[in-house]
């Protein structure tokens, strides 16, 4: 099992791929296993770089405070480890803060940047509902119960209408051999409530790619769009989906981060 063990924590992560680095980097409750989508496409022209964040999947999950700035040392880390002194750099959710935070850390490091469905603070609308999802996991729920009270703010009307895909979704997510543990997904969700890089993020210099997904109700497009007047010369790019638009929607995200990237985009 590929690990390479930092200050406090043992990394799980994968690579896949050739050529110039890219790091994806996963949001809050959930591991590597969710680009499954995106690895196939994206390493057929980079060396993909995928990792569980401190919390989830195989990594390591103790329970104290947990930081977005410390999650952000985690990535440096790794990619010291691997003998990475420079790559693009695409975090969803969560992995957007954190994404945001490497990228005012280690400048140097960064080539392309993605933020995906993504905020620079969260505002008190998607506090209330990370908060309520802390509850959801101090609840006496099912795991089960759990991943389907949480699911209305991830997926689009449409796949709930659509039952037989609907029901793949939740089991993919039950089913998970490695389901994070209930402390671990709550000192994420504090460590994504405390953060705040709105006063800093128009230091980051690396060219910008800023997703937004219209039917996001977690973190709206509203958040996307602050961000991209916040970071010099950003692109502003509206997908398809809800918070969960990369997963429904994989092969329009996938021609987008290419493109991106510079990278051939498939008919």
């Amino acid at each position: 099992m590929p690990t390479v063990v930092s200050r406090d924590i043992s990394i799980y992560y994968e690579e896949a791929g050739r050529g110039e680095p890219l790091v994806l980097i996963r949001g809050l409750g959930s591991d590597l296993q969710a680009w499954a989508l995106q690895v196939p496409a994206l390493a057929k022209h980079f060396r993909v770089i995928t990792f569980d964040n401190r919390g989830a999947g195989r990594t390591s999950a103790p329970d104290k405070p947990y930081s977005i700035d410390g999650m952000a040392e985690d990535v440096a880390f790794l990619l010291t480890a691997l003998k990475v002194e420079k790559a693009s750099i695409l975090g969803y959710s969560m992995g957007g803060m954190v994404a945001q935070e490497f990228a005012l850390k280690h400048p140097d490091r960064v080539e392309k940047l993605i933020l995906l469905a993504t905020t620079a603070k969260p505002d008190g609308y998607t506090k209330a509902i990370v908060e309520s999802f802390i509850n959801i996991r101090r609840s006496n729920m099912s795991r089960e119960q759990q991943v389907r009270a949480q699911a209305p703010f991830v997926y689009t009307a449409d796949l709930f209408n659509d039952s037989p895909r609907y029901e793949r979704a939740i089991r993919a997510t039950v089913d998970n051999p490695y389901a994070q543990q209930d402390h671990a997904f709550i000192r994420q969700a504090q460590a994504v409530l405390n953060f705040d890089a709105s006063g800093r993020v128009s230091g980051i210099k690396a060219p910008t790619l800023i997703v937004t997904n219209p039917e996001d109700i977690l973190i709206p497009p509203r958040n996307g769009e602050a961000l991209a007047k916040l970071i010099g010369g950003a692109k502003l790019v509206s997908l398809d989906g809800a918070h969960a638009g990369v997963t429904e929607y994989p092969n329009e995200h996938n021609a987008a981060f290419l493109e991106f990237l510079g990278a051939a985009v498939p008919a």
